[in-house]
């Protein structure tokens, strides 16, 4: 609808909604007078009545806009301002937020008219009736989705089949859309996060076996002394150690439920429901399966062995470097995984598993060199008198157990490293597209009806531009067409977000508005132009048809024209001179109003030629001087600073532009009635532009100007990275260039932005205070760090916080494995010390023995494990989704580069838990090495 006062004159409207919502009184806070509560009673906003003079008692003349008839007077009888604007109740249309005064032409626009039902009871307004409801939180489960989408979609067949005039206008379908796509996006992180740990657990699992199994040879021994079989011993042995397996994954699924119930109140805030799919039960029969698999497998490869070997303390080591069976099917394995992944299409199990299986075939492979390489630098090391050195890297080359300590380690420092890595890089990422897509840490958006005002104001809240810079977009009637973005090419390289990687210096440099030459300034309320024609030959003007039509008529006169901008209000005005007799060598002094009080610039000359004046001609005119009342000279400048504009009406013709003798312009040119035009150099004539990536360019693109007319561009061939907040049919100019040339502000096009730095957004209100005691009223529309929490919201954010998860049990299972290792071994080890003592060997010596014996393998396996992460993130990462799929793919590019700095970090960290954890284990092997554990031995 539409209102004015019965004072104003009848072209005055003011655009706003009249509307009525249940219960919308319990809504405001009425600041003046009271609720309506009759047939045509109305409350006005605050910022209706500040800025439409909707006072209390005020009568309204009202229309409809959408109605042929009907109407009527609103009375103002109450002033509010909503408890909360964006509240759930107003559903997304807020009632404030459009108040603003008209300006001619536009009309000003106001708030919503809240107003009793009773207004609507006469058919005099063609009001329409809307339901708005929504999902009840609590109720509405994710099974329910797709029922919801179904149902949704079918109320407009519905309402058609019943022939009611009804239309469905819900997002509902949109938003359960993205949800299905995002716990889709979940059901695919989760898997390729946690199949990693799951595939370390299967090999710790493997190895504590492995270990618990060696433990139990001397017995088997002698099982099978006593005459029982070997399957009928392993069978009893896998029976024994099957039964705490399964016991453990009980208690492993009472623990996930008590850590789900965790995850459910931390990072799901109490808003998930418990559900349980068929993917659990599956999971853990798989469990059970795997690790019964592996029990079987464990006691197998021992129970098989001769007697004679079970009898001994340390397996003998096979002949030569030959790998067993076992360790060489795993690296065969991890091999064959990551060579699928750099050569296949980056889809299924192997390429996600390439982190762990990269490990394990690096580990295993150096753990079995490491045995005759220890062997020779014991040997070195004791003919150079290290003792301790020796005897250590001697343990190390004579007992294989190694080889699960080095990959077990490898495998932890892996998972860290690949869960550091995926977390860092999601997390880069999700800045990086908040970043773009917010523009700058803040963005504040208002409504500006002059050019001059908005940059007045903002100059003299930062003139130095240490917080904001300014940025205007103007909007073609297209969508496909290019937006026109005007910037501060110097403060939006350093208040916007990575500003400066818009492009390049030369870029930078080639974007900005050029210094020289100066512009042409006059300031006055006349304009006088003195001009004299010379010889000129007539022309005759183009004929379709190809007739003769005779001798060319002779052209009478031309109409000389200037454009000039107004340095007030950036207004562009047209000044026409008085028709110029052509006759030949006589001097003409012509002149026109411009009301340049304040001052204008001088843009263009131009020729033009009157409607009955169809003669062409060829010559030239001679423009000797401009000057301004009181015989003040404006100075044009040589011709070098006067440049053609190309003509764009399809008729012949052509114009040159040289110096005159004794100062001024000579225009030489060929006229067939088509206007001629000369453009100052310091308006470019086509404004240098950056182009969005993708959009098809071509020398007839336009963007729309300050004023809504078509801009002539040319796009610069730099380097370019993503354009801020605008990534799609985006050209980027330079403010100043669209300053020069001039318009009146198109309020239904134009959009002024002031964007934010870090410490513009923590003094965003006295930006907001200085802009409205200028009359702009500004409001913060945007926040980086809004756009970064929505992001660290969504499915893929909230599933890949299992990353630092993965991490910390690939470094404790590790732990225990060391644990275990000593454990089954810290005996046999301190008798060895313990007999190499009574030998005369120190106790120092010994314990630098036993603290190198596993530290250094374990710090090179960390090493190894920590570069098999990286290198395997690398391969893994593209296949994890870090987004929700959109219809249209984002320009701005994933970055999965690698963080160095967590690489580094995390290796450290490991490297000093897991060799802090050896080196105490083995301190505490060497104090055990008394001469007790000699006398254990003997009896």
């Amino acid at each position: 609808m539409q209102w004015r006062h019965p004072t104003d004159p009848a072209d005055i409207k003011v655009v706003a909604r009249l509307a009525w919502r249940s219960g919308y009184c319990g809504q405001l806070v009425i600041t003046e007078g009271r609720c309506p509560q009759a047939a045509n009673e109305v409350a006005v906003s605050t910022a209706d009545k500040a800025n439409l003079n909707t006072k209390l008692g005020s009568v309204l003349l009202a229309k409809p806009t959408d109605y042929v008839v009907g109407g009527g007077n609103l009375k103002v009888v109450g002033v509010y301002r909503p408890v909360d604007p964006l509240g759930d109740y107003w559903f997304g249309r807020t009632p404030v937020g459009q108040s603003h005064a008209g300006e001619f032409p536009d009309p000003g626009t106001g708030d919503y008219l809240l107003t009793d039902r009773s207004t609507f009871t006469k058919s005099i307004w063609g009001h329409r009736s809307t339901l708005d409801t929504r999902p009840l939180p609590g109720t509405v489960r994710a099974d329910d989705l797709q029922r919801i989408e179904d149902a949704t979609t079918q109320v407009d067949g519905n309402a058609e089949q019943l022939e009611l005039e009804a239309r469905n206008a819900s997002g509902l379908v949109g938003v359960i859309d993205q949800i299905q796509a995002e716990r889709k996006q979940a059901t695919t992180i989760i898997p390729l996060v946690m199949v990693q740990v799951a595939l370390f657990g299967v090999v710790v699992l493997a190895l504590a076996l492995s270990a618990v199994v060696d433990q139990r040879r001397p017995e088997l021994a002698v099982a099978r002394l006593r005459g029982s079989s070997a399957r009928r011993t392993g069978r009893s042995l896998a029976v024994e150690l099957g039964a705490p397996v399964l016991v453990g994954l009980l208690a492993g699924m009472g623990t996930g439920f008590l850590l789900l119930l965790v995850v459910r109140a931390t990072w799901l805030n109490d808003g998930a429901p418990l559900e349980v799919p068929w993917t659990v039960p599956a999971a853990v029969a798989l469990a059970v399966l795997v690790g019964l698999a592996v029990v079987a497998w464990s006691v197998r490869a021992v129970v098989q062995q001769p007697i004679s070997t079970l009898l001994r303390r340390v397996v003998p080591r096979r002949r030569g470097r030959a790998l067993g069976m076992i360790d060489l099917s795993i690296i065969v394995l991890a091999s064959a995984g990551l060579i699928a992944a750099l050569t296949g299409s980056g889809r299924g199990p192997l390429p996600v598993l390439t982190p762990t299986l990269l490990a394990l075939a690096v580990g295993l492979t150096f753990a079995h060199l490491l045995l005759p390489t220890a062997g020779l630098i014991s040997r070195r090391a004791l003919r150079r008198g290290r003792l301790g050195l020796a005897l250590g890297a001697l343990q190390v080359s004579r007992r294989p157990a190694v080889t699960r300590i080095v990959a077990v380690v490898a495998v932890a420092t892996a998972l860290a490293s690949f869960a550091g890595q995926a977390s860092s890089v999601a997390g880069d990422n999700r800045d990086l597209r908040a970043g773009y897509e917010a523009g700058a840490e803040g963005v504040l958006s208002m409504k500006v009806t002059d050019l001059s005002t908005f940059t007045q104001t903002i100059d003299k809240i930062d003139p130095d531009r240490r917080w904001l810079t300014p940025v205007i977009l103007s909007r073609p009637p297209s969508p496909d067409a290019l937006t026109d973005m005007m910037i501060e090419p110097d403060s939006f390289r350093r208040v916007a977000f990575r500003g400066d990687q818009l492009t390049d210096a030369a870029g930078f440099a080639a974007l900005k508005a050029s210094a020289k030459p100066a512009r042409i300034d006059i300031r006055g309320h006349d304009l006088t132009i003195t001009a004299t024609p010379g010889e000129l030959t007539p022309v005759a003007p183009p004929n379709l048809n190809g007739a003769d039509v005779g001798p060319p008529p002779a052209a009478k006169s031309v109409i000389l024209q200037a454009n000039v901008v107004s340095l007030v209000g950036g207004a562009r005005f047209l000044v026409r001179f008085p028709p110029m007799p052509l006759v030949p060598g006589k001097t003409f002094e012509l002149k026109a109003s411009i009301g340049c009080l304040q001052g204008c610039q001088l843009t263009r000359l131009g020729i033009t030629r009157g409607l009955n004046d169809p003669g062409g001609f060829k010559g030239q005119i001679e423009i000797s001087k401009f000057t301004t009342e009181g015989g003040q000279t404006v100075a044009l400048g040589p011709a070098a600073g006067w440049k053609p504009i190309k003509v764009i009406d399809g008729t012949t013709g052509s114009l040159a532009i040289d110096d005159r003798s004794g100062g001024g312009l000579t225009f030489d040119l060929t006229n067939t009635g088509n206007d001629q035009i000369v453009q100052h150099t310091s308006v470019p004539i086509l404004m240098p532009a950056l182009i969005s990536p993708g959009y098809v360019f071509s020398d007839a693109s336009t963007v729309p100007g300050i004023d809504g007319t078509a801009v002539p561009i040319e796009k610069l061939d730099r380097p370019q990275g993503p354009i801020n907040r605008q990534t799609l049919n985006t050209a980027v100019l330079d403010l100043e260039n669209v300053r020069r040339l001039g318009g009146s502000v198109d309020q239904t096009a134009a959009e002024f932005q002031v964007w934010l730095n870090a410490d513009g957004l923590s003094n965003s209100q006295k930006v907001i205070d200085g802009l409205g005691e200028a009359g702009i009223s500004a409001t913060l529309i945007d926040r980086h760090s809004d756009r970064i929490a929505g992001y660290g919201r969504s499915a893929s954010a909230l599933a890949l916080q299992l990353t630092p998860v993965v991490g910390i049990a690939g470094w404790s299972l590790a732990i225990i494995v060391l644990l275990l290792m000593v454990v089954t071994s810290w005996r046999s080890r301190a008798q060895d010390y313990a007999s190499l003592r009574i030998t005369g060997v120190p106790a120092s010596t010994t314990g630098r023995a036993a603290r190198w014996e596993q530290t250094g393998p374990v710090a090179l396996a960390a090493l190894l494990g920590s570069a098999c992460g990286v290198i395997g993130a690398q391969i893994a990462l593209p296949l994890i989704p870090l987004f929700a799929e959109t219809l249209q793919a984002s320009p701005i590019p994933l970055d999965l580069h690698t963080n160095w700095a967590v690489a580094l970090l995390l290796w450290l960290i490991g490297t000093a838990v897991l060799t802090t954890t050896t080196l105490l284990l083995g301190t505490g092997v060497n104090r055990r090495a008394s001469y007790n554990r000699i006398r254990e031995e003997l009896s």
